[in-house]
C-alpha cells in the first residue's frame, strides 16, 4: 500500500514537470513573433519617403542585400527606424530598424538601402555649336535617375534659354552650368546709352563700352562728348547708369 502511494505520487509528479513543460513551451510559441525581411524592409521605405526632402513619386528605393526574418519574444512589437544624422536621402546609405515591446527594445536590425532620385534635366534635341544662343527648340526637358547629388544641372527652360553655349553640343547631351554663359548686355566696342542721375536731374548721354558687362556688372565706358572713360553699372540691354 505505502509501495503504491509513493508510486502514485511519483507519476504525479512526472506528469506535473511534463505538463509545466508543455505549457510553457506553448507559451513561448504564442508570444514569439516572426518579423518577415519583406516587412521590415517596408517600415524603411515608409520612412525615407516620410522624411526625404524630395517629391512624391521621385524616388525609388532597392536593397542590395538580403534582409533576413527577425524573430522576437513580444506580443505587442513596435518598431522605429533610425538614419544616419544629416542623412542626404540619396545613393547608398543604411538604416537600423530597432523592435520594441511596451518600450523595452528587444533587438534590431541593420538594413542597407540603395536610393535614386529622379529630377528635371534640360537636354539638347539637336546638335548645337559653340558660341551659339541657345533658342527655347533647341532644349527640352527629361527625367534622369541620379544616385548622388547631381552638380551644375539645369532644370528649367528658362534657366538656359537666351544664354551662349562654351562648348559644341551633340543632340540628347545634359545642359550644365559650366557649359553656358549668360550673354552680355553691354557688348565691347558697341555703343551704349549712359545714364547720370542725381536727384531730381537726369541726363542721358551715349558712350563707347570697352569691354563687355552682365548686369550688375561695373564695367568702363568711354564717353563719347568727352572721350573720359568712366565706370559704369550695367542696368539693361545696352544701357548703364553712373554711380555716384
Amino acid at each position: 500500500m505505502r509501495m503504491s502511494r509513493k508510486i502514485h505520487n511519483v507519476a504525479f509528479l512526472i506528469v506535473n514537470v511534463v505538463l509545466l513543460f508543455l505549457f510553457s513551451g506553448y507559451l513561448c510559441a504564442a508570444s514569439a513573433a516572426v518579423i518577415k525581411g519583406e516587412t521590415i524592409k517596408a517600415h524603411v521605405r515608409t520612412y525615407i519617403k516620410k522624411n526625404m526632402p524630395w517629391p512624391k513619386g521621385a524616388v525609388r528605393v532597392e536593397f542590395p542585400g538580403r534582409v533576413s526574418d527577425l524573430k522576437l519574444a513580444g506580443k505587442k512589437i513596435t518598431c522605429r527606424v533610425l538614419s544616419r544624422r544629416n542623412e542626404d536621402f540619396i545613393g547608398n546609405s543604411s538604416f537600423t530598424v530597432r523592435f520594441y515591446e511596451n518600450g523595452a527594445f528587444l533587438n534590431g536590425k541593420t538594413v542597407r538601402a540603395r536610393i535614386e532620385v529622379a529630377m528635371d534635366v534640360v537636354v539638347s534635341t539637336k546638335s548645337l555649336r559653340r558660341n551659339v544662343k541657345i533658342e527655347r527648340g533647341d532644349v527640352r526637358l527629361v527625367k534622369k535617375w541620379f544616385n548622388r547629388l547631381p552638380s551644375n544641372i539645369i532644370s528649367s527652360h528658362d534657366a538656359v534659354v537666351g544664354m551662349n553655349l562654351r562648348t559644341n553640343v551633340k543632340p540628347n547631351t545634359a545642359i550644365t552650368g559650366n557649359m553656358v554663359r549668360s550673354i552680355p548686355m553691354v557688348k565691347r566696342g558697341k555703343p551704349v546709352r549712359i545714364v547720370f542721375e542725381n536727384g531730381p536731374m537726369r541726363i542721358t548721354t551715349i558712350g563707347l563700352s570697352e569691354q563687355d558687362g552682365m548686369r550688375g556688372e561695373l564695367i568702363k565706358v568711354r564717353n563719347v562728348s568727352s572721350k573720359k572713360v568712366i565706370y559704369v553699372r550695367v542696368t539693361g540691354d545696352s544701357l548703364a547708369k553712373v554711380e555716384f
